[in-house]
């Protein structure tokens, strides 16, 4: 029965209707629950296939046909912190560790201080000879007179940064303290810039850079490191940098002041190394050296970013060549690549938030 638009249902009516409407109601979250299952399904069907195909992907690069591309992908791997764990699940310790090994190319060479003559004091750029000549053979031009010189690089797919510190006895190495950045350790040392320097332990990947790794000299004091070779890189009191493989007791009885563990080295002696089997990856990349004429070169190169992709070993090598390097090692790269300079970073770090991270150590200048 019908009045004024209001429908009345007998009591057995409105039951059934209130059956209906729960029934409906049902429907609709039973048709919701298997959308919601679909588009779930869909997702772990797809990040399986995914799983699947990169790992695929990741025994054929490194058990594949070819062995270089092999130990390409797995140092790219290792020059990660956060991915370094992905060559494991294919490779042996042992496989790792020849890999590192290839990477590693240890010398007995011994560093040699007689290819490099530090000026006391140190000369002023473009000084008039005995004959009214000007030389200037690494083409310096400091504008400030203030001996620091600060240069552009760009290469093919990288754009990097080069400081010339030409009196050397002006660099040290300054410990991080705890957990600081760059600039945090260049302002508390009083320094006009500086670079990253040694690696750090990060066993949970937080990378908080508090615990150097390797062998480690600051002050004249050995910090950390054992007994082992290490590829090195310190200065002494004069100003030398000595790049080689070193003990603790090889760094003291060297006379070093300061300094850290890293490699490769890429000239030791005036002599290049063979990158023909391994050159690395592309990657934000830090490295020091220095001329024959004392003057410390301080390179860092940004990565991992559409400016700048990165550089490998040879790369690096081939900038310390052209810049006169008779001795050059690589540092810590990555995110921990930074340079900083008269207030202010100069290069773009990789970080994923794009803020320095802090490091146990630093090549600094006043």
């Amino acid at each position: 029965m019908k009045n004024n638009d209001t429908t009345i249902f007998t009591a057995e009516e409105e039951k059934l209707l209130r059956k209906e409407q729960k029934r409906l109601k049902r429907s609709k979250r039973s048709r919701s629950r298997r959308a919601v299952d679909r588009i779930f399904g869909f997702l772990l069907a797809t990040l399986i296939l995914g799983l699947c195909a990169g790992l695929g992907l990741e025994y054929v690069l490194i058990k594949g046909p070819s062995p270089a591309l092999g130990e390409a992908f797995s140092t790219t791997m290792f020059e990660t912190r956060r991915f370094r764990w992905i060559p494991g699940i294919f490779l042996t310790q042992e496989e790792i560790g020849e890999i590192m090994s290839k990477r590693s190319q240890r010398s007995d060479a011994v560093f040699d201080p007689a290819l490099i003559t530090i000026a006391t004091p140190a000369p002023a750029l473009e000084a008039e000879g005995e004959d009214g000549t000007v030389s200037n053979p690494y083409n310096d031009y400091d504008e400030d007179g203030d001996g620091i010189i600060l240069e552009n690089i760009t290469g093919n797919g990288y754009v990097g940064y080069m400081i010339k510190v030409l009196d050397p006895r002006r660099v040290f190495v300054a410990r991080g303290g705890g957990a600081y950045p760059l600039a945090e350790i260049c302002q508390s040392n009083g320094c006009l810039g500086g670079i990253n320097a040694g690696a750090f332990v990060d066993e949970n990947g937080g990378g908080n850079g508090s615990i150097p790794e390797g062998l480690t000299i600051i002050d004249g004091e050995v910090q950390t490191g054992g007994f082992d070779y290490n590829q090195f890189v310190g200065l002494t009191a004069e100003g030398y940098l000595a790049v080689s493989w070193m003990t603790v007791n090889d760094a003291i009885n060297s006379g070093i002041v300061g300094g850290v563990t890293f490699g490769p080295i890429l000239i030791q002696n005036n002599q290049p190394t063979d990158f023909s089997r391994n050159s690395g990856s592309l990657n934000p990349r830090t490295a020091i050296g220095q001329r024959a004429d004392g003057c410390i070169l301080m390179l860092v190169i940004d990565g991992r970013q559409v400016h700048s992709y990165g550089a490998n070993y040879q790369d690096l090598q081939d900038i310390m060549l052209e810049y006169g390097a008779v001795n050059a090692i690589n540092l810590d790269g990555g995110s921990s690549t930074t340079m900083w300079y008269n207030g202010s970073y100069v290069n773009s770090c990789s970080s994923a938030n794009g803020i320095a991270r802090p490091i146990p150590n630093a090549f600094v200048f006043r």
